[in-house]
């Protein structure tokens, strides 16, 4: 009797074996596509934003914000239709996520200046700054202080995200506060913003993640179009432009949100966190590739000073 027991036993384990080993493998796959997803906005949306870009009529950034964000939060409604969840959202997550989706259109509205200004790749690597932020609100704010073997990949991370690429831009342009290094300046305070936003929405972490995209989507539009019309800024626009905006909008935007919470399910925050942080190499080859960007020793460095810090703090980062 107890044979047969211990055989049971081992078959369950075993029926269980593929389930854990598919699990795992559609996690890496899912995180790896979230990384690849949330580079597309830094790079397909420059030469629509860059006034320098011959051939092409430049579009207002403000514009640009509207059109990925509407576009995103017309493509997740049907979604969250066909999602019945059980229990309502309460008021307050309601509230909490339109000051998120106000907060993310802000974040975004900045990169969009910053990325009319400065590069693709650059713009990559200073997305990172969200994570020097990040840690450091949590320093202030909430008194979760970095032990001393994390001090170092910290300051790794800060170096590579910030100060190393600004400082080579600086140096670049003989020091002068040229457009270029301007553009830099807004892509850190893009990372900011965002970062604001990774503590608003824990407020709301009950509500499925496809309703989060869909609110915050469709209130980050309507912030960016009452924008535009306070600021008087032209609504004409190309509607060639509007394939190309749609798509960075759905998967740079909501897909990479929607992805990178399945990735955390799957295979937990660490590893996501992890092999999220390819998402700048991402951006690096696809600004050499679809932009024809040089990539310099500054940028291998930032680069490489950067993962290294991402690796030494990933759990940090996951708590």
């Amino acid at each position: 009797m107890s044979t047969s027991l211990q055989f049971t036993r081992v078959n369950s384990v075993l029926s269980r074996l593929p389930k854990i080993k598919t699990s795992t493998t559609v996690g890496f796959a899912v995180a790896i596509l979230a990384a690849a997803l949330s580079s597309l906005p830094d790079v397909l949306s420059k030469p629509l934003v860059d006034p320098t870009v011959a051939g092409i009529a430049p579009v207002e950034p403000l514009m640009v914000v509207f059109i990925m964000y509407l576009a995103t939060g017309i493509f997740f409604t049907p979604i969250t239709k066909l999602q019945k969840s059980s229990t309502p959202i309460k008021k307050s997550s309601y509230v909490v996520l339109i000051i998120y989706g106000v907060a993310s259109a802000c974040s975004t509205i900045a990169f969009s200046f910053g990325l009319k200004e400065t590069s693709a790749t650059n713009a990559s690597i200073l997305s990172n700054s969200e994570i020097v932020f990040t840690v450091l609100i949590g320093m202030i704010i909430f008194k979760e202080y970095l032990a001393k073997k994390e001090v170092l990949p910290f300051a790794l991370i800060a170096a590579g995200a910030i100060f190393l690429p600004i400082g080579s831009d600086i140096y670049e342009h003989r020091f002068a506060f040229s457009e270029f290094v301007f553009g830099d300046i807004m892509i850190v305070v893009s990372g900011f913003i965002y970062c604001l936003c990774t503590f608003i929405a824990k407020h709301a972490s009950n509500v499925k993640t496809t309703r989060v995209v869909q609110i915050m989507s469709l209130s980050g539009a309507l912030f960016s179009f009452i924008l535009m019309l306070a600021l008087q800024t032209p609504l004409t626009f190309d509607l060639s432009n509007f394939p190309i905006l749609s798509f960075v909008g759905i998967a740079g935007i909501g897909g990479s949100v929607l992805f990178f919470v399945m990735a955390v399910r799957l295979i937990g925050a660490v590893r996501t966190i992890l092999i999220f942080s390819s998402a700048t190499v991402f951006g690096v080859v696809y600004s050499a590739i679809y932009l024809l960007e040089s990539v310099n020793p500054f940028t291998v460095s930032s680069l490489v000073i950067v993962i290294m810090g991402l690796y030494r703090l990933r759990y940090k980062l996951a708590a």
